[in-house]
């Protein structure tokens, strides 16, 4: 199976980032000198990823602006002779066809929102990645941890899945917890359940959000309610749906998961990053160990 198509999502206000993301994306902070998205955008072309759909909020040109050309930059370089420092991105808009779709603040909200708003661009795909613009899985080496996804599903014969990592019994609470079958080597979930009390988690697998997806999702997308409580409409409700009659894969990814979607996770995320730049690491340690 050849995935060709991504849809990544970063049309949320990022709250836990107030008061910076009124003003900057929260997808845009930067890890080291380069946005948090683009290390989800590098892991994409790595798998052979041709097309990224980016589903962006009406008000929000970052992601866009960051992804296109800027002439206005290169003429300002060429004009202080420092053209050279353009060769860093001037191939940014060339490693795979961007898109970009926007959510408008009168769509209904929820994390199958994106997906049904980017319906266009990969209704016609056998399968499709959906991820967050937010948070990423890392290697250090020069290895696509979203290729070793692909190739994992395609021998699943899963018509969909969900990737997951294990977190310590006391913060279970805060996630979505998975309940699966083993079948063979491989797991398939049962059901999500959403932030249980202490001692109730059906297993030490929480959901992080990066998903495969195929045209069997769209019939349940169609016909999901949003729901009543929340007053939004999940792609973990759609997930258990397809997992009540065909098989849902749950994959639990090699390399680290790093969140970059609150304060302490962005940090973290930066200071692992930093740890293969072994320019800046001595620095960044002996600062640590001085204060």
């Amino acid at each position: 199976m050849k995935i060709k198509k991504a849809i990544i999502t970063c049309a949320g206000f990022g709250t836990r980032f107030l008061p910076i993301t009124k003003t900057i994306q929260k997808e845009m902070l930067p890890i080291l000198n380069r946005p948090l998205i683009d290390y989800v955008v590098e892991d994409c072309v790595k798998a052979g990823i041709e097309d990224i759909i980016f589903v962006v909020g009406e008000h929000n040109y970052q992601v866009m602006h960051y992804y296109r050309e800027n002439q206005r930059l290169y003429e300002y370089l060429k004009k202080s002779n420092k053209l050279h420092l353009y060769e860093q991105i001037a191939d940014l808009h060339k490693q795979a066809n961007f898109y970009f779709v926007k959510q408008k603040d009168s769509d209904p909200y929820g994390t199958a929102i994106p997906v049904i708003l980017a319906k266009d661009h990969v209704q016609n795909e056998d399968a499709f990645l959906v991820l967050m613009g937010d948070d990423f899985l890392y290697q250090s080496e020069e290895k696509s941890v979203i290729a070793k996804m692909i190739d994992t599903f395609a021998m699943s014969n899963a018509k969909a899945l969900l990737t997951c990592v294990q977190k310590p019994d006391e913060v279970l609470s805060k996630y979505g917890v998975i309940k699966s079958h083993q079948s063979g080597e491989l797991n398939f979930l049962e059901e999500i359940v959403e932030k249980p009390q202490l001692g109730l988690a059906p297993s030490n697998l929480v959901n992080i959000s990066k998903y495969i997806f195929t045209k069997e999702i769209w019939p349940i997308l169609d016909q999901q309610a949003i729901n009543p409580q929340s007053g939004e409409m999940y792609i973990t409700d759609s997930l258990q749906t397809l997992a009540k009659t065909e098989p849902v894969l749950v994959y639990t990814p090699p390399g680290k998961y790093l969140d970059g979607g609150d304060p302490l996770g962005w940090l973290l995320t930066n200071l692992t990053i930093a740890k293969d730049h072994p320019e800046i690491w001595p620095i960044i340690k002996d600062f640590v160990n001085q204060t």
